[in-house]
């Protein structure tokens, strides 16, 4: 019986319960674009994911790339001083 090396590498990616709970009511309009399923896929050659090796590596690459782009908009909401700390819904 092998170990799948990558069966939970995505297990820190999952919502975590309070955060769920805290926000099941807000009504949020124009909320923009979820980045993180689709930047890879829409701006690279769909040629390359035929390949399974490189969609696999790419899935990893698309996990990193987008918690770098997460990154810039948490400092952008740290360095203000309009909204409140735990808030994560902002432009």
């Amino acid at each position: 019986m092998a170990v799948d090396p990558i069966q939970n590498l995505f297990k820190s990616r999952q919502k975590k319960n309070y955060d769920v709970r805290k926000s099941a009511v807000d009504n949020r309009k124009n909320l923009g674009n979820d980045y993180s399923e689709n930047v890879l896929r829409n701006s690279t050659s769909n040629y390359i994911f035929r390949n399974a090796m490189m969609n696999d590596f790419l899935v990893m690459v698309q996990s990193i790339l987008s918690d770098l782009i997460g990154s810039v908009t948490y400092l952008r909401g740290f360095k203000s001083y309009t909204t409140k700390k735990e808030d994560k819904k902002f432009r």
